[in-house]
């Protein structure tokens, strides 16, 4: 940028001696930091405020080299951890429940339903995901105990056969809705390609 303002400075032809740009640029970075003092402080700042700062980019560093952080190597675990990332991808309230919905047998259709009636808990009433109780909906004090009666209810369903979406249909629903079909499967095909 001086480079530029000596060349605007000396004409188009650039009258200057080599030496007369040189104490010209001087000059004028002299006159830039006597209008503008804070340009040399930004060139003088400390690189480490604290020993504790130092240490803890020093941390930083020794975590990166390390590589990428170790994901769970227990199945259980590693169930866990994909189960939770794939709730939060879909802002599911759900997502802090997912220890609750492994211990339940039929928690993929527990899962796929709250997504066809409430889109994953994100439009529910009284913690209730499932449409549980019909026009006379339930209500429960907490996504846990939601979860469970859910299960007892759909266990009831899978325990006569009907463990699709389409078999589910006629009985938990109570009239044909192919939307609600699709947006079922929808999900336990998700939870399939995540090896769920």
């Amino acid at each position: 940028m001086l480079a530029f303002l000596i060349w605007a400075l000396s004409g188009k032809n650039n009258s200057l001696s080599l030496p007369e740009q040189f104490m010209t640029t001087i000059a004028l970075s002299a006159l830039l930091l006597t209008v503008f003092p804070q340009v040399s402080v930004a060139q003088s700042v400390e690189i480490y405020s604290t020993p504790q700062q130092a240490l803890e980019i020093k941390h930083q560093i020794q975590n990166l080299e390390a590589g990428p952080p170790a994901y769970p190597r227990d199945t259980e675990d590693t169930k866990i951890f994909t189960l939770r990332n794939y709730l939060i991808s879909k802002n599911s309230p759900l997502a802090d429940h997912v220890e609750m919905l492994l211990l339940q047998p039929n928690w993929k259709l527990i899962l796929a339903i709250s997504h066809a009636e409430s889109n994953m808990c994100k439009r529910e009433l009284g913690h209730n995901c499932w449409g549980i109780g019909g026009g006379n909906h339930r209500k429960y004090p907490s996504y846990n105990e939601a979860i469970a009666d859910a299960n007892k209810v759909i266990s009831r369903y899978v325990n006569k056969g009907y463990d699709t979406p389409e078999e589910m249909l006629r009985t938990y629903v109570g009239w044909n809705n192919p939307t609600w079909v699709i947006a079922t499967n929808n999900i336990l095909n998700q939870l399939e390609q995540l090896e769920l």
